[in-house]
Parts: structure tokens; sequence; C-alpha cells
């Protein structure tokens, strides 16, 4: 099942998915089996919010592989590392001690702030951004941990930037099993498979396809990366950035979530 991005129809209809949502709309879109690509505003610089995670998260599933690390290896919560916003760790009781595994896919399912700043106090933000370079992403960057003060560097996206192409790629390489090795990306797509927090790119899509991928919003931002399976196999990966948004609710009618369904429905063939 092969989408037809080379369509100008495609272009105008997320030239009107931008303007309904009075946003700045960045996509980057692979077809896996095609080997097409689509590319809108893929090239800008926008604030990640929690999509930073998933290169965290493979940041660390790649140390545990090469031996730095394990993941059965316990973090111990406190009560200074809890965090506002997104997350189960700031109702649980501080002296809780989780494995390092538990604590990425709090992380990463339910875009856990303090269990992400657990793992940036045990490993630092200077090794992260070293693994993402060597990943061949020169512009993803994690900045400072959630919810504390921007630093001069971080002043204009906050938590962590990237661009949409290359949040793209890295997708597209743990499709192809490029991260660590197959076992290592698969490993890693199967936390991300159990993402609960299904309200962009999978509002797009029948029941019959499956996602796995990692969302991410603050005022003004929605964003959402994963990949996306057809029921006959087709792969695509996909990253969708809404940026500058007006609207700042906080509820699943927000403009942002709502052009990122559309999206996922005009690209792909269930749409």
């Amino acid at each position: 099942m092969s989408a037809k991005w080379d369509d100008p129809a495609v272009f105008a209809e997320l030239e009107q998915i931008e303007r309904d949502a009075q946003c700045v709309l960045c996509v980057s879109a692979r077809d896996l089996g095609a080997g097409q690509a689509l590319r809108y505003n893929s090239g800008r610089k926008c604030k990640t919010a929690s999509t930073i995670k998933l290169p965290m998260l493979a940041h660390f599933a790649m140390s545990v592989a090469e031996g730095k690390r394990s993941w059965s290896e316990t973090l111990t919560l406190t009560e200074a590392e809890k965090v506002a916003g997104s997350g189960v760790l700031t109702q649980m009781t501080a002296g809780l001690q989780l494995t390092l595994r538990d604590v990425c896919v709090l992380m990463t399912i339910v875009s856990d702030n303090t269990a992400t700043n657990m793992l940036i106090e045990l490993e630092g933000v200077g090794p992260i951004n070293a693994r993402l370079r060597s990943l061949g992403l020169p512009l993803t960057t994690l900045f400072r941990k959630s919810y504390t003060p921007d630093t001069e560097e971080s002043r204009e996206f906050g938590l962590g930037m990237t661009t949409p192409d290359e949040m793209a790629e890295l997708v597209q390489m743990l499709a192809e099993g490029r991260v660590g090795g197959a076992a290592v990306s698969e490993e890693i797509l199967g936390i991300l498979a159990g993402q609960c927090l299904r309200d962009s790119i999978p509002r797009g899509l029948p029941e019959e396809w499956s996602y796995a991928g990692k969302t991410g919003g603050v005022d003004g931002v929605r964003n959402d990366v994963g990949l996306v399976t057809a029921p006959d196999g087709s792969r695509y990966a996909l990253a969708i950035y809404c940026q500058d948004l007006r609207d700042l609710r906080w509820s699943l009618e927000n403009a942002g979530l709502v052009a990122i369904g559309r999206v996922a429905r005009a690209l792909l063939p269930a749409g």
C-alpha cells in the first residue's frame, strides 16, 4: 500500500490544515517500502517538547546493549526530583526503587517528567547529546531537565530542539534496525508501541493500523513522531510538528492535535 505524495493536492491539503490550525505545520514523512519521502517545512528547527524523550530512550537502550548500563539497575525516586506535568511518579512515595527499564518506559508511554529528570540526573545532558551526534542527528539537542529554568542556550526551544527530518530519520533507522542493531531497535519500538497518549497520529487512523511513537506538547506546541504500520505490513515514518499554535487549550480538541490527525489521514492510504 503505497502513499501518493507527489500529487500537488496533498500539499494543498497540508496548507489548508495549517491554515485551519493557525500554526506553523512542519512535516517529514517516509514511505519505507516505496522509498518515497514528503517534506513540508521539514528542516525547520522546532521545539521538541516531550518528543526529545524518544532519542533519550534510544540512548539508554544502546548504553545497555553496549554493557555500560543494565536494564535491571535501580534508580531511587526522591521528593526533590518530582516535577509537574505528565506522568505518575509525582503520586508515588519517595524512596521507591525502579529499574532503569521501568523508568525509561514511564518516560515514554506516559511521558513522565519525573522519570525523565531521573534519567538526565543519572547520565547528564552531555552524553545523551553525544549519542545523538553519533547517530547522525546534528541538530537534535536535549537542553535541560523538565521544569527547570531556561538557560541562554535553551531559552528559544525549552526542553529540546529538533527538525522533523531528523526525527523521521531516527524512526526510519529504528524500523531498519540501525539503532544499536536489530534487537535494540526492536526493543525500542516495542516500548514505543505501548504509548498511552494516542490523541495525535492514531486519531487519524483505522483501528487495524498500528502505531509506535512519542508525542509532545507545551503551550503553543503539539508534536507526534512515530512508526505507523498498515495491515499489509507497509510502514511509514512520520514526524509531525505543530508550532506557534494559537490554541492553548489542554484538551483532546486542541487544534494542534486535530491537525496532526488530519495530516496522518491525508498522507496515509488509510485516509
